[in-house]
């Protein structure tokens, strides 16, 4: 029987790079993961929100009273967080066109212009025209910042 990796993974240096919204439930009572844990986990994670339940177990049963802590908590977390981050096309007051949208797209995944016209089929120039164009319409200064503002508002999340 292979040992198991739990009690091995030390994520305390990783936890404070984390920037996106973090909900971290931990119960009380848990014998194997000392309340302790759960809190100092959430304490490493910058504005990460912590959240006791009231339980002994690990993965809460529907009838236990920690349940309904749990899925409100849960519910409140996901419709902030889908507040929070503007759909693509909610990026400023300049329409972007398809071809565009599909670019930020790619720059927003960390593609440089070769690849991006290689994924498009389009020349290294265009590219770089519609990247500038975009960067116009979008009020961004350099190509960072408009990488930083399109994962914002939810680009760059899914492969093309």
């Amino acid at each position: 029987m292979r040992p198991s990796i739990r009690g091995r993974c030390d994520v305390r240096a990783l936890a404070p790079k984390v920037r996106c919204p973090t909900l971290v439930l931990h119960p009380t009572s848990n014998l194997r993961v000392p309340f302790e844990e759960g809190r100092s986990l959430a304490a490493l994670i910058p504005n990460a929100r912590f959240v006791p339940l009231q339980s002994r177990n690990a993965f809460l049963l529907e009838q236990e009273p920690a349940w309904n802590v749990f899925k409100t908590e849960v519910q409140a977390f996901l419709s902030a967080t889908r507040s929070a981050i503007a759909p693509p096309e909610d990026l400023g007051d300049e329409t972007l066109t398809r071809r565009e949208h599909a670019v930020l797209e790619l720059v927003a995944q960390g593609l440089d212009n070769r690849r991006i016209a290689g994924a498009l089929g389009i020349s290294e120039k265009t590219v770089r025209n519609y990247v500038s164009s975009i960067l116009e319409k979008l009020g961004c200064q350099s190509r960072a910042e408009t990488i930083v503002r399109a994962r914002e508002a939810g680009f760059g999340r899914k492969e093309m």
